[in-house]
C-alpha cells in the first residue's frame, strides 16, 4: 500500500512537468506567429500605400486642372515648366506623405534637357514604387515613368 502511493506521486510529478512544458512550448509558437504575422502586414501595407500613392500622384500629375501637367489631351510645356518649380506646394496639395519624381524621354524643362521631375533620392531608399503611363508629349506618344519611394 505505501509503495501504491509513492508510485502514484512520482505519475503526478511527472505529469506536472510535461504540462509545463507544453504551455511553454505552445506560448512561444503563438508568440512566433503573432511577431511573423504582423511582420508580415506591416511590408504589406507599406507597399500597398505607395502603390496608392503612385496611382494617385500619377492620375494627378495627368490632369487638366490646377493639380496636373495636360491640356486638350497632351502635356502642356508651360504647367510642367510651373510643376518643376512647384514641387513641394504640388506634394502638398496631393496630400502625399511620401516623396517622388518621374522623367520622360527628351523632356525639357524652360528649354533645358531635364533627367527628372521632382524630388530624387541619391542615397538607396527602403521601398521604390515605378508607375508607368503613356502620354502625348511634344506631339509624340512618350511613356512617363513615376517613382514614389519611402526613405
Amino acid at each position: 500500500m505505501v509503495q501504491s502511493i509513492l508510485t502514484n506521486k512520482r505519475g503526478q510529478g511527472w505529469g506536472l512537468d510535461l504540462m509545463a512544458a507544453i504551455t511553454i512550448f505552445l506560448a512561444g509558437v503563438i508568440i512566433l506567429y503573432v511577431y511573423a504575422f504582423n511582420y508580415t502586414s506591416g511590408a504589406e501595407n507599406s507597399l500597398d500605400e505607395l502603390y496608392y500613392e503612385g496611382n494617385l500622384v500619377s492620375e494627378l500629375i495627368l490632369t487638366e486642372n490646377a493639380f496636373g501637367i495636360f491640356s486638350e489631351g497632351k502635356i502642356n510645356q508651360t504647367k510642367l515648366n510651373n510643376f518643376n518649380a512647384t514641387y513641394n506646394a504640388k506634394k502638398s496639395m496631393y496630400g502625399v506623405k511620401n516623396d517622388f519624381y518621374f522623367f520622360m524621354e527628351n523632356m525639357e524643362i524652360n528649354g533645358i534637357d531635364t533627367k527628372y521631375v521632382g524630388k530624387i533620392n541619391e542615397t538607396q531608399t527602403t521601398n521604390l514604387m515605378k508607375i508607368t503611363r503613356l502620354v502625348v508629349y511634344k506631339n509624340r506618344p512618350t511613356k512617363l515613368e513615376l517613382y514614389i519611394y519611402t526613405e
